[in-house]
């Protein structure tokens, strides 16, 4: 595990409170010495995606160099991913990439009407990845499977409703922890929060 680094990517509104899944797993990569990144992104409440890509980019940066490379983007991020990944040199791509309970463009289009929502961009030539989400997401108008595979990536279905964040109970967050360190797609099986 020594030579794996991860970076976390937050969503909309995340001021990257200690009760959310992100921060919970921050904490436990590093008790197993993870290396890892969890910025805070510009503007939260109301991002750009020059910013947001700007700070992803200087993250990877960092991220570059041997080893495994694991991307874990929540909600807002998954589109700023899907966006930047295809643009990415092959020197910053990541091992494996999990997008979590990414939104949908007419959910958010009131809020953010200028942020661009590349849909139908194949991020299976980029890294191995999977969209992680429930079925019933407030955030989301679509079926996770039919987003995923606009994005040529497996959809993983996990129990339960919400957008997992904290809002949802999610803090601790076992099962998200385990597919970090393993790369396993049978942890997500496991419940969340």
């Amino acid at each position: 595990m020594s030579d794996m680094r991860v970076l976390l990517l937050h969503g909309l509104g995340n001021h990257r409170p200690r009760v959310h899944w992100q921060w919970w797993l921050a904490e436990h990569l590093r008790r197993a010495h993870v290396p890892v990144q969890h910025p805070q992104l510009p503007a939260p409440d109301a991002p750009t995606f020059e910013a947001w890509s700007e700070v992803a980019l200087a993250e990877l940066e960092m991220l570059a160099g041997g080893g495994e490379r694991v991307v874990l983007a929540h909600s807002l991020s998954c589109v700023m991913w899907a966006r930047l990944a295809p643009r990415l040199p092959a020197r910053l791509r990541p091992s494996r990439v999990a997008l979590i309970a990414p939104p949908s463009r007419a959910r958010l289009a009131s809020v953010l009407p200028d942020f661009p929502f590349d849909e139908g961009v194949d991020l299976s030539a980029v890294s191995p990845g999977r969209v992680v989400g429930r079925a019933d997401d407030p955030y989301r108008d679509a079926p996770l499977a039919q987003v995923a595979a606009a994005w040529g990536l497996p959809a993983i279905e996990v129990a339960g409703e919400g957008h997992l964040n904290h809002e949802d109970g999610h803090g601790p967050w076992p099962s998200v922890l385990a597919w970090t360190l393993t790369g396993d797609d049978q942890a997500w099986s496991a419940t969340a929060g």
